[in-house]
């Protein structure tokens, strides 16, 4: 296998993980699971953003696994993991700023190499 098959290969598993990761999120978001409303209540935000979140998350997750659409997806994401992060934060959740800046690098890595990898075929 050489480099440049390498490096197509481990995106797109990359790319699967935090599609995977972030629909079920998303989903579990949407289904107003408990831990998901009682950690939304605890960062002070409205219930109607949870569902709203969960939809972003699910359909840019979605977007990650289609190369076309995969930049878009992970600046969305990438956005609202650093909103996530800076919230944690504040809160004094370190632990989950710490998770929200590790999906942060992965995303950009994936936004990298899809950029790249795009001018690179024009």
């Amino acid at each position: 296998m050489n480099g440049d098959r390498f490096i197509e290969f481990v995106l797109w598993v990359l790319s699967l993980v935090l599609a995977i990761v972030f629909f079920y999120n998303g989903a579990s978001k949407i289904m107003e699971y408990p831990y998901q409303v009682a950690q939304f209540e605890a960062l002070g935000l409205p219930g109607n953003l949870l569902i709203a979140v969960g939809v972003m998350e699910c359909v840019a997750g979605l977007m990650l696994t289609i190369p076309r659409l995969s930049l878009v997806g992970g600046i969305l994401l990438g956005v609202m993991m650093l909103a996530s992060a800076g919230l944690h934060f504040v809160h004094d959740n370190i632990t989950s700023s710490f998770r929200a800046v590790v999906l942060i690098v992965m995303l950009a890595g994936i936004c990298y190499l899809r950029f790249k990898r795009g001018s690179a075929r024009k």
